[in-house]
């Protein structure tokens, strides 16, 4: 078994050391990053097993929890690593090919922006959860402005919200440090209901501010569709596929492990409904593909955090499928489009038109991936979206059923949208020279069609995912000592 915290501080480290490998050659920074999300994926795969029977608990320092800085790698924190570290390695393809070069700073922000967020999804207490937010932040603000023009604006909105939510979390952890004298996660938990109800709920409501922005929650979520917008498409990928993914568990782990009653997660209920109906409305009245992209995010974090609300076995099972197909997903979306982006000249739907025959693996992939957030039958989107509206039919939220169903028929029309200007209108640009995507586009093809066609392949993991969540006892147990 090989040490995980080289999850984190191998990317740290090579990305740090950066400046050195662009003196020795400028083509190096590039596949230093692809090798070290490369090695990242080994490090998870020879772990997986060992994981899957027990989680790994490193104590760092040489104390015992609570008292030592503890990381926690149980089946969700190993799910939610292989979605960051995956979605960096096929972007770090992505930049093998590109028509224009970054320097050596991108590539350390993008290692870093990697590290933090697996930092955020493998910590076992608030303090480091924090620092890790901030370090994906600060990388993500940087990463931002590498495509220049607008893209400054952008991050500055990013910037200022960031720091907004920085405040709240950090109340949050304050007022929770004062009220339990900790800050590891499961002497909180096994402690929350010594905590006087009001502190609590007001304490629910600072974390679900602090972290809602980083899960792209309404109505925390205005700076997203500038940032994917204006972003290198590199930037857009991993923010989507992986920075969203690490929010979205950090949500879970405050929130099923520190407050594990049903009136937070109404709290969860209403505002991923509002940002799933906000978001496919607003995607569905796009004429920029990136925009367009962007607020389907956010209607996806909605989708997948509404879901999660109802805490039914199923549902969570169902919200878990459903994250990891929307980072695979995504990824795929964004690198596609970014490549009919650069063959046009535009990030107008409109001018996108004719470019199926002329840059075909690009709009294969985004048709593909189009159809898999669709839950066409046989891609894996079919099989996250079936045991949604199963689990939300199951749980007698029928309402709730008729708004993933509607958001659903939005998604279907601006969607199809794009596919149509892509392979039955005429040509109306001259097309550029872009990126070759092949390789990323067989990759995350195989994996859509895979989880579609074969889904028991995540099953053990998303059962094991599943019952850590909704056993928090366990999880305290396991910290603490108590097995």
């Amino acid at each position: 078994m090989v040490n995980l915290t080289l999850i984190i501080a191998l990317p740290l480290l090579m990305a740090f050391t950066m400046p050195i490998f662009k003196m020795l050659s400028t083509k190096l920074p590039k596949i230093i990053a692809l090798l070290t999300t490369a090695f990242n994926l080994i490090v998870l795969s020879s772990n997986f097993s060992g994981i899957m029977a027990a989680p790994v608990i490193i104590e760092i320092g040489g104390w015992q929890a609570p008292f030592a800085i503890n990381l926690y790698v149980g089946p969700l924190a190993l799910l939610a690593a292989f979605l960051i570290n995956g979605s960096a390695f096929i972007l770090s393809i992505y930049n093998l090919s590109q028509d224009y070069q970054f320097d050596d700073k991108f590539y350390l922000l993008f290692l870093m922006i990697t590290a933090g967020a697996s930092g955020m999804v493998m910590t076992g207490d608030l303090f480091n959860l924090f620092v890790f937010i901030e370090i994906t932040s600060i990388a993500a603000y940087s990463l931002t402005t590498f495509a220049g023009g607008d893209s400054y604006e952008a991050s500055f909105k990013y910037l200022i919200i960031g720091g907004i939510g920085s405040v709240f979390l950090l109340l949050g952890i304050g007022f929770t440090y004062s009220a339990v004298g900790s800050l590891n996660l499961a002497e909180i938990a096994a402690s929350a209901g010594l905590i006087n109800p009001l502190l609590l709920q007001t304490t629910a409501l600072l974390f679900l501010i602090g972290i809602g922005i980083e899960a792209e929650l309404f109505p925390l979520n205005f700076w997203v569709p500038d940032i994917y917008t204006e972003a290198p498409t590199a930037v857009s990928g991993i923010m989507s596929g992986a920075v969203s993914a690490a929010g979205i568990y950090a949500l879970v782990r405050i929130f099923f492990t520190l407050f594990p009653a049903q009136q937070f997660f109404n709290y969860l209920l209403v505002i991923g409904v509002i940002t799933l109906i906000f978001g496919e409305l607003i995607a569905y009245q796009q004429e920029n593909i990136k925009r367009m992209l962007a607020y389907s995010s956010l209607a996806q974090m909605g989708l997948i955090v509404t879901v999660l609300s109802l805490g039914t076995d199923a549902a969570v099972k169902a919200a878990l499928f459903q994250l990891i197909n929307h980072s695979i997903l995504k990824v795929l979306l964004f690198i596609s489009a970014g490549v009919l982006i650069s063959a046009a000249g535009s990030k107008k739907i409109e001018d996108l038109s004719g470019l199926g025959s002329k840059k075909p693996t690009a709009a294969f992939g985004f048709t593909i991936a189009a159809m898999g957030i669709l839950g066409v039958p046989f891609l894996n989107g079919f099989i996250s979206k079936f045991m949604i509206i199963n689990s939300s039919l199951n749980a007698e939220q029928f309402l709730i059923t008729f708004l993933i169903l509607a958001a659903a028929v939005i998604e279907i029309a601006y969607y199809l949208k794009v596919v149509q200007k892509l392979y039955f209108e005429d040509l109306k640009i001259e097309v550029k020279n872009t990126a070759v995507i092949t390789v990323p586009v067989i990759l995350l093809t195989l994996l859509i069609i895979g989880l579609g066609v074969y889904p028991q392949i995540i099953a053990e993991p998303l059962e094991k995912a599943a019952a850590e969540i909704l056993n928090n006892s366990r999880y305290i147990m396991t910290v603490l000592g108590g097995i």
